[in-house]
């Protein structure tokens, strides 16, 4: 099963990203694929559901992430709330920075570290302490990993996985 998925996430990064639309459906794709290869602390799925918190102004990529939800990761249902950069995230597994001032993102960054929650940054800017930053080069999508960031958090992303990154800094 996990190879089909594989596979699937990597066909999915294969595929140009022509218009908005596309590349937004393509980005959510890869933030519901890396749900499914990263591993948690146990007790860290709380209240039987997997919380993807999103924090953007885009409208597209927000109503992109947000048909994930009802799809299964670790055994329970992914719910997607639209988040306010200054709202409690502790409730969180994942939470995803989209168009934001670098200021803001790094602030919630902040405020997360040493959570195990997986944060994902749009817009292809390596911020310190993002553990996930997603790209557009060449008309594909692509992710860069900051492992060392994942690891200090007790979350563990699958060897599988760090292959199809762009980079991985450890």
């Amino acid at each position: 099963m996990r190879g089909v998925l594989l596979a699937f996430l990597f066909l999915t990064l294969a595929q140009p990203a022509r218009a908005a639309l596309e590349e937004n459906e393509v980005k959510a794709a890869v933030v519901y694929h890396l749900s499914l290869f990263a591993e948690w602390p146990p007790g860290s799925l709380r209240e039987g559901r997997f919380n993807l918190c999103v924090l953007t102004e885009n409208e597209i990529m927000a109503d992109a992430l947000s048909r994930l939800g009802g799809k299964t990761v670790k055994g329970v249902s992914l719910v997607a709330w639209r988040k306010r950069p200054m709202h409690d995230l502790s409730i969180c597994q994942m939470v995803f920075l989209g168009e934001m001032n670098d200021a803001a993102r790094s602030r919630v960054i902040a405020r997360l570290a040493g959570q195990p929650v997986l944060t994902i940054v749009n817009g292809g800017a390596q911020l310190p302490g993002a553990m996930v930053s997603l790209g557009i080069a060449a008309e594909r999508v692509y992710f860069d990993i900051d492992l060392a960031s994942v690891q200090r958090c007790g979350l563990r992303l699958d060897a599988k996985l760090l292959r199809l990154a762009r980079s991985v800094v450890r």
